[in-house]
């Protein structure tokens, strides 16, 4: 196998993100022949009737001007002149000509500065929804309609993400399944990085109506990065519940706050010296690990289930 060492590196770098290998290194790899390589590397991806290659919705999908419903931000402008737009019209057109503008004069000035996309998309309910008594829009696209209708958005939406922007998607039950393997093949599986699980009402499996099934109490956000190696992460942070505030009961009163005595699980002999110094250790019984005293943080990070 003749590598150079920045073949090299890029390989291991690829392994180790999980990234797939490139083209490039499979003549180097492995024999022409090889029916395993090629059974292994096969691209996997959702198909279905009405599917239009990417290269067509880009190409054929018509742009329209902004219908501008209002501006924000007129009378306190950023430095570029940037203003925030509110805009009526088919969001679909709206992003084709950011997308065209990107790639001609960017008069919007979006190149490269989109970083933030979070849609909430219709969810196949087969209904009308109404604001103020009126229609606000039609959900009744299904099935395969459904898939491609969003699919041919989120095409746009990559195209038009700057290269360290991020997008979130959220979905219900019905359809997060099949628009997941939308966002793997657009934006790559390893730029996967979360889901998360917003639970959006209080379990009603005791009403008659879902007395045989399981009750549906949760959303899921798919969230995914443009670039893996690259990309912003605004980090958000929550209180602890009350119950896990009250397992911090002591404090010296030496400015560091409330701490409890935590069972230390595994440690190294300069951790124990550490704590040693600081008198943060104890050991209850000779036989077993020691305790350490476990400070209480400000905030915490929230997991990926989230509560209404």
């Amino acid at each position: 196998m003749n590598l150079t060492e920045s073949e090299r590196e890029r390989l291991i770098k690829c392994i180790q993100e999980g990234k797939p290998i490139p083209e490039s290194y499979r003549n180097l790899l492995f024999p022409a022949d090889d029916g395993e390589y090629i059974e292994a590397t096969k691209d996997y991806k959702l198909v279905y009737k009405g599917k239009t290659r990417k290269e067509d919705v880009l190409a054929l999908t018509p742009a329209a001007p902004f219908q501008e419903v209002r501006s924000f931000n007129s009378d306190n402008p950023f430095e570029d002149d940037w203003r925030n737009l509110l805009i009526f019209g088919d969001n679909l057109m709206a992003l084709k000509t950011l997308y065209d503008d990107q790639r001609g004069p960017d008069k919007y000035k979006t190149r490269n500065r989109i970083k933030l996309i979070y849609i909430d998309p219709p969810f196949a309910t087969r209904q009308d929804f109404m604001k103020d008594r009126e229609k606000a829009y039609h959900d009744k696209i299904i099935g395969a309609q459904f898939i491609e209708f969003l699919r041919k958005r989120l095409i746009l939406m990559y195209e038009i993400l700057a290269s360290d922007g991020s997008i979130y998607v959220h979905l219900d039950w019905k359809k997060s399944h099949y628009i997941k393997a939308i966002l793997d093949e657009l934006f790559g599986e390893y730029n996967f990085k979360s889901e998360l699980v917003w639970q959006r009402t209080t379990n009603t499996g005791s009403s008659k109506a879902l007395a045989n099934k399981f009750s549906l109490d949760t959303d899921s956000i798919f969230y995914y990065v443009k670039r893996s190696d690259n990309f912003i992460f605004n980090k958000q942070y929550t209180n602890y519940s009350q119950e896990y505030l009250d397992r911090f009961k002591y404090d010296d009163h030496n400015g560091k706050g409330p701490y409890r005595w935590q069972y230390m699980s595994t440690y190294s002999e300069d951790k124990i010296n550490l704590l040693k110094q600081r008198k943060e250790i104890r050991w209850l019984n000779q036989d077993k690990n020691p305790d350490y005293k476990q400070y209480l943080k400000d905030l915490v990070l929230p997991g990926n289930v989230w509560k209404r």
